[in-house]
């Protein structure tokens, strides 16, 4: 019997130019810049959503497979205080010294810099540093964000320059201020010229108008979209909190070194509202600098044909292009109901949206669940019931908060929503429109704001691809200041029936108060929740070993869909299935789970499946044989196949090697006699 473990190359951190900013590094490159550097990897998550598609993807994860998560070695690793709401999601950068770190954001205005493999219970960030006094969430006149307003979008940072950059909320001697940073990620000091005091005006006849100018208004205008760089430019999305006028929606642009403000762009220069606020969701750019984003509610005072007043891009998904100090709009859509919806509040810009990789489409939903599909180049404006846009659909029951995400697969991928009162859903992409009806875990319906999502993968390969959330337990669909306590959940990324993980089956795993519209952060084996508790957990695979100063190795993984067995599996010197060291079903049931083994759930009871509720496992061994065939956990068919041995399906008794269920320790013996028996055709014998 040979045990494989799998690890991460010991990757070091290349500092190439990032041409269009901030994403998740999905280069080959694992030269060595320095011997110090050996030790951290090369895999980075820089901003909002990971890329400037906002998949909400890394697709290069080694350590996180759907065994390893699935397995009792998977779970809470350390946490960390911070002095506020965590609303930001988590960045991570590979090999900043020598280190893997954590970059984190709260609302009380501080930055934080994490060790990501330091796992000492009380071990202090690499350093930190607050920007200012926060706006009191009393003074905004909202109970939504509280009790501060400090640091919310997520920031971003770019590799070469070594910068990240992050806009705060202040309130100082009486007065309410939005300030653009930029920081070394390696010390936190501010670059030359940080902060800047963030202030607009455009022309317009709207809402605040005076004398035919409209100024950014301090206190009512958010700042909420991630952080957006593309090229020598951070780029900001603005609306308000909620929805308390007079507001615009705004982008401006600003120069990444001097941050001197080049660009100006408001979505109702003749009306009102329109907030950019994306559930939080960066703005999207594509391969040519192109600039995607989704409006919000506007409401109609002109009762003309023009919906809000001439020139007006409120609950529309717009396309701007950069003409180096000004924007032009490529095209756009506006839903054809709008005059009806929007007013209702139930209009787009709840999640942002998505430019689906390899195609030249853009996805978004709006407060309703309906989700359009357009097409980048040519979206069509406005038409009667849509009809010209490539689909439309119901995607949830109700709105999408925070954004979906979406896991490429060849020509084609996976499209997961799990919206308000609803559950969790998947939509296949065929490579030109999603598939009807959705696949869908029917035992996760959920309330406010839904499930936050996230994907980690190895490519497409086999078995590695994880669909992560994070949920609040509050089963009300209506809007709160809080989610209450939260959940890190895991599921197969390609079966999302099949959950993998909840961090509420262990007392030592539990998450914490959740954050709205805030994904979970993984790279390099970790998996990174921000709070309302506030607090930074990570999460991960417990008491794995770094050979050779790289990642933690992995075993205990099962067959992959092609039957292929990988990471702890029964096999020969050549990989081949070692049929002659495969045991008997008498000989697993006398040791494993028969009366007295840790497998066999008080005699007559109901052994747990991870995923299946239970099996009866009888008192004799033909009867457990037909408790196993009957959960669907033995296939007499297919014996080979059976999902005994395969990760998420197998009983959590003979994984953890003793009563309860859930207990965490590890039992590589039964795992490996289970799947060499299955291997070898699960016979009753």
């Amino acid at each position: 019997m040979r045990r494989s473990s799998l690890f991460l190359p010991a990757g070091l951190l290349a500092l190439g130019a990032v041409s269009l900013g901030a994403c998740t590094s999905d280069g080959d490159g694992d030269d060595v810049e320095s011997a110090e550097q050996s030790v951290a990897t090369n895999v980075h998550v820089l901003t909002s959503r990971n890329d400037l598609n906002r998949t909400g993807a890394n697709t290069r994860e080694k350590l996180l497979t759907t065994g390893s998560v699935a397995s009792p070695a998977f779970g809470k690793l350390f946490s960390r205080p911070v002095d506020g709401q965590v609303y930001a999601q988590p960045l991570y950068v590979g090999g900043v010294n020598g280190k893997n770190v954590v970059f984190v954001a709260t609302e009380h205005n501080s930055v934080y810099a994490f060790d990501a493999d330091d796992t000492r219970a009380s071990a202090p960030p690499l350093w930190s540093r607050n920007f200012g006094p926060s706006v009191p969430s009393s003074d905004t006149q909202c109970g939504l964000l509280g009790p501060e307003v400090g640091i919310t979008s997520t920031p971003v940072i770019d590799l070469q320059a070594k910068t990240i950059w992050f806009t705060s909320r202040n309130k100082e001697n009486g007065k309410f201020f939005h300030k653009l940073h930029a920081l070394d990620i390696a010390t936190g000091e501010p670059r030359p010229n940080s902060p800047v005091v963030i202030t607009a005006q455009a022309p317009g006849n709207g809402d605040a108008s005076v004398n035919g100018v409209i100024k950014l208004d301090p206190l009512r205008t958010m700042q909420r979209p991630g952080l957006l760089k593309v090229g020598n430019r951070i780029f900001l999305g603005f609306a308000s909190l909620c929805d308390i006028g007079p507001y615009h929606g705004w982008v401006l642009g600003y120069d990444a070194t001097t941050l001197a403000q080049t660009h100006v762009h408001i979505t109702t220069p003749n009306g009102g509202e329109g907030g950019i606020w994306n559930g939080g969701v960066g703005l999207n750019a594509d391969a040519s600098g192109d600039i995607y984003y989704t409006s919000a509610d506007v409401y109609d005072t002109s009762g003309q044909a023009q919906f809000n007043g001439a020139g007006n891009l409120g609950n529309s998904i717009v396309r701007l292009h950069d003409n180096g100090s000004t924007f032009s709009v490529v095209t756009k859509f506006t839903p054809f109901d709008t005059r009806i919806f929007s007013p209702q509040d139930r209009s787009l810009g709840n999640g942002g949206g998505i430019l689906i990789p390899g195609t030249r489409l853009f996805v978004a939903g709006d407060k309703r669940g309906v989700n359009f599909l357009v097409d980048r180049d040519d979206m069509g404006g406005q038409a009667d019931q849509d009809a010209q846009i490539v689909q439309k659909w119901q995607g949830t029951a109700r709105g999408m908060w925070g954004g979906g995400a979406y896991y490429r697969k060849g020509a084609g991928g996976l499209y997961y929503l799990w919206g308000i009162g609803d559950r969790l859903r998947a939509y296949k992409f065929n490579g030109q429109k999603f598939e009807l009806p959705a696949l869908v875990n029917t035992s996760t319906l959920t309330g406010y704001p839904g499930g936050a999502l996230s994907i980690s993968s190895d490519g497409e390969r086999s078995g590695t691809a994880v669909l992560w959330a994070v949920r609040g337990k509050r089963t009300s669909a209506g809007l709160a200041a809080s989610t209450g306590a939260g959940t890190l959940l895991a599921f197969d990324a390609n079966d999302v029936t099949q959950q993998l993980y909840s961090s509420d089956d262990s007392p030592a795993d539990v998450l914490g108060d959740a954050t709205k519209f805030a994904p979970p952060t993984i790279a390099g084996g970790r998996v990174i929740v921000g709070t309302s508790s506030n607090q930074l957990v990570v999460y991960g695979l417990k008491n794995a070993s770094a050979p050779d100063g790289g990642a933690p190795a992995v075993d205990g993984g099962a067959s992959g869909a092609d039957g292929s067995t990988s990471d702890g599996g029964v096999t020969g010197t050549d990989g081949a299935s070692d049929a002659s060291a495969a045991p008997t079903w008498t000989e697993l049931y006398a040791q494993y789970f028969g009366p007295g083994t840790p497998g066999h759930c008080s005699g007559t009871g109901g052994c747990h499946t991870n995923l299946r509720g239970g099996f009866k496992c009888g008192t004799n061994k033909n009867d457990c044989f037909a408790g196993l065939v009957a959960a669907g956990l033995v296939d007499p068919q297919n014996p080979t196949q059976s999902s005994l041995a395969a990760p998420g399906e197998s009983p959590l008794v003979w994984l953890g090697g003793s009563m309860p269920i859930d207990n965490p320790a590890p039992n590589p013996a039964a795992a490996a006699a289970v799947k060499a028996w299955v291997a070898a055709g699960a016979q009753n014998n």
